[in-house]
């Protein structure tokens, strides 16, 4: 495989926060780190991402305004990794135990772990060749 395809074989993560001020420096920190994004602050913002892009992992924030990130994590088939994170543990209603390849992760949040969560996570999901 030439070296320029393969530098384009970047997890794509859907990332859904309101707040800018988490939102914006996730987004840059996972690029960094390896990932591509789309992201929105909105349930309805995030599920016109789902239909028009295939993720390959997702971190949503479950407080959203005109909705819950609930829907977006539920509409998300499983295997694909989703991070929750939340500042309140008892918002995600036990989502983690219900749907499977789904972690929970408290803020405020250390971006390391994070980081190194989604991408184990993705490469449990992956086939290895």
């Amino acid at each position: 495989m030439p070296a320029r395809a393969a530098e384009r074989i970047r997890p794509l993560i859907l990332v859904v926060d309101d707040d800018p001020g988490v939102r914006g420096p996730l987004e840059k920190f996972l690029r960094m780190h390896g990932f591509d994004i789309v992201a929105a602050e909105s349930v309805d913002g995030a599920q016109d991402l789902l239909r028009h892009h295939q993720i390959q992992g997702a971190v949503i924030d479950l407080r959203l305004p005109q909705g819950s990130g609930r829907e977006i994590v539920l509409s998300i088939p499983p295997p694909t990794p989703v991070i929750i994170f939340s500042a309140v543990p008892e918002e995600s209603g036990g989502l983690e135990q219900m749907r499977p390849n789904t972690r929970l992760i408290l803020k405020p949040f250390s971006l390391v772990m994070l980081v190194e969560t989604l991408h184990g996570m993705i490469q449990s999901v992956v086939p290895h060749r």
